[in-house]
C-alpha cells in the first residue's frame, strides 16, 4: 500500500500515538484504540493477544501483543487506563484489523485515568501525517534493527 493512500485515509476524528502506531477515538468517557493502517499494511500480523479486561494499564506499559510470522510485538499503551473491552472479532480473526483498521478492526475500549494530562502526548491528524511522512522509512525496518527495547510483558502482573 502506498504512503499517500495511507495518509489520505487517516480519520480526522482520531488522535494518534505515533511511536506506538495507534489511533485513539474519544467516545463519551471512553477511548477506542486501534492500529494505524501503516503498521497493519506492513506488519504481517497473524494474531492479537490483548490483556484481560478490567486491568489497569499505565501509559507506556503493555496492552497486549500482536504476533507476526517472525516476532511478537508489544502493544504499548498510549495513555493510563483501564481496559473496558477488547475486540473479540480481532482476536478470532486478525483479518478484521487488516481489512478495516479504523472501523470493525479496533483493538480496545479504554477508560482513561488521566486524559487531560496525557492526551497532550497525542497528535492530531495533520501533525501525524507530517510525522509519518518524515519517519515512514525508519518505521518499516524490522523491530530488531531499530534497537528499541520492548516493554516487558507479564500477563500475571496487574500493576501495569
Amino acid at each position: 500500500m502506498e504512503l499517500a493512500q495511507i495518509l489520505a485515509e487517516l480519520p480526522e476524528d482520531c488522535l494518534y500515538a505515533a511511536e506506538q502506531d495507534l489511533w485513539l477515538r474519544p467516545e463519551a468517557d471512553e477511548v477506542v484504540v486501534g492500529a494505524v493502517r501503516f503498521v497493519v499494511a506492513h506488519g504481517d500480523f497473524m494474531l492479537f493477544y490483548p490483556r484481560p479486561c478490567e486491568i489497569p494499564v499505565m501509559r507506556e506499559r503493555s496492552l497486549g501483543v500482536m504476533e507476526t510470522a517472525k516476532t511478537a510485538v508489544a502493544i504499548t499503551c498510549p495513555i493510563s487506563c483501564t481496559i473496558v473491552e477488547t475486540n473479540q472479532a480481532a482476536q478470532q480473526n486478525i483479518d478484521v484489523v487488516i481489512q478495516d483498521p479504523y472501523g470493525a478492526g479496533w483493538l480496545y475500549r479504554l477508560k482513561p485515568m488521566a486524559w487531560q494530562d496525557e492526551s497532550m502526548f497525542l497528535m492530531g491528524v495533520k501533525e501525524y501525517r507530517e510525522w509519518l511522512s518524515a519517519h515512514h522509512h525508519e518505521r518499516l525496518r524490522p523491530v530488531e534493527q531499530r534497537h528499541e527495547e520492548l516493554p516487558p510483558i507479564d500477563p500475571q502482573n496487574v500493576s501495569y
